[in-house]
């Protein structure tokens, strides 16, 4: 499953980001077209206003009012900008001054042209004889660009420069074929996304079919193998049962183990039914119920030799008088053992064993737990189902088998683990109604 996720969220980043990189590659090319069409289009405009300006016409302008050649390169000027939708179209002299504006004749003839700060750079390329578009600047809060061509007498000298500015009327269209492209790009990655979702959803539906298909499987397994045991297992209990009552008859000590041995006998008896039942789909506990915390010390009784050896140290914390509960002793037993013994294999070195006992809003809260190595995240996502453990030799049922019974008395068993700092079984009970 990991796996397939890795692959389909690399092949949706791939699918969009070539998207992506078509899409600049689109918008970059229409740009760089309609850039360079507009430059030459306001680059033949300035030319071919310069082929028709004479070279004495640029000195005889210089006198202005003084000079039908000034009204005439005037007229000439104005005609072409009206004409061409140009911002503005001038002629400038090898100082740099304006001869004639065909937009501000009198602010601007005669002074330095403003072109000299904005587009310097080919203003004075123009008057070395090479013409060209200038970039973008602004200008009276517009952006303009500006086309230079020279003007030459028949010698080749430069005697002036004819300049046109007109608005890059392309940006405004790039601008809003880029916004279009992104559009288009961020819908085709949302669609992508969602696609990659339903495969992911679909890859992690079936894996979960196949997980539980797996685990009906076992079960099944489990059912047959439990069947077979409980035939097994009857014989020697009988024989366990009859030896410990005749060892009853020795010393009180000796009797006092030997009641143990026969109580634990027939508990073991009446588990392995327990387990046929389960296998067969009942967990439903008998209407009798039993006491939480008579169940939890008679527990802790049976488990202080083990404790011992374990070199485990019990702590207790809390409690309640009489708890009655949903699910018969035994069955209660059989619960907590699952618990403790998952702890002390948590603790192969020793620790402290800690329960705790406490009532909330009608429910018996049974807490066990160790301070063993903890449970990586990843395990205690799927611990309690059968074939899940964190045991080199186990199987994972006792905890299945635990959260069965406690759900089948309308309770819920709670595990809570950090690595590293141990783990904690919370067990919660309703108070039975009698």
């Amino acid at each position: 499953m990991q796996r397939t996720l890795v692959f389909i969220t690399l092949f949706a980043a791939a699918v969009v980001l070539a998207t992506a990189a078509s899409a600049w590659l689109t918008w970059r090319g229409v740009a760089g077209e309609l850039r360079a069409e507009f430059e030459q289009r306001i680059g033949r405009i300035a030319a071919t206003a310069a082929n028709e300006i004479g070279p004495g016409e640029v000195a005889e302008a210089r006198l202005r009012e003084e000079s039908s050649a000034y009204l005439s390169l005037q007229i000439q000027l104005v005609t072409l900008r009206t004409s061409t939708g140009l911002a503005n179209a001038s002629l400038i002299d090898t100082a740099g001054v304006t001869v004639v504006d065909a937009r501000d004749p009198d602010i601007a003839e005669g002074l330095p042209s403003a072109l000299d700060s904005l587009a310097g750079r080919m203003l004075v390329r123009a008057l070395r004889g090479r013409g060209g578009v200038s970039p973008v600047y602004v200008e009276n809060g517009d952006e303009l660009r500006a086309g230079f061509a020279p003007i030459r007498d028949d010698a080749g000298r430069i005697e002036g420069v004819v300049a046109v500015e007109a608005a890059p009327a392309y940006a405004r269209v790039v601008s809003q074929f880029g916004r279009t492209l992104l559009l288009i790009e961020l819908v085709t990655a949302l669609a992508i996304v969602v696609l990659a979702a339903f495969v992911v959803r679909g890859a992690a539906a079936g894996a979960r079919l196949e997980r539980r298909l797996s685990r009906v499987e076992n079960l099944a397994a489990m059912g047959r193998l439990t069947a077979t045991l409980a035939h097994e297992i009857k014989n020697p209990l009988a024989i366990i049962r009859g030896s410990a009552q005749r060892l009853g008859r020795l010393e009180p000590e000796a009797r006092r183990m030997a009641d143990f041995v026969v109580e634990e006998a027939d508990r073991l008896s009446r588990t392995v039914a327990r387990y046929l039942e389960f296998a067969r789909g009942n967990a439903a506990p008998d209407g009798a119920g039993g006491d939480a915390a008579a169940a939890l010390d008679a527990t802790l009784d049976l488990m202080e030799g083990e404790l011992a050896v374990r070199h485990v140290a019990l702590a207790r914390a809390g409690g309640f008088g009489a708890a009655p509960v949903a699910l018969d002793n035994e069955s209660l037993k059989q619960l907590y053992l699952n618990l403790i013994l998952n702890a002390l294999d948590a603790m192969p070195r020793g620790g402290t064993l800690t329960v705790s006992a406490v009532e909330r809003a009608g429910r018996f809260e049974i807490g066990i737990a160790d301070d063993g190595q903890g449970i990586p995240a990843e395990t205690l996502r799927r611990l309690g189902s059968p074939f899940v453990t964190t045991k080199a030799t186990g199987s994972g049922l006792g905890l299945f088998l635990a959260r069965r019974l406690a759900e089948s008395a309308g309770g819920e068993l709670k595990i809570q683990s950090e690595a590293g700092r141990g783990t904690t079984c919370l067990l919660r009970l309703p108070r039975r109604r009698t």
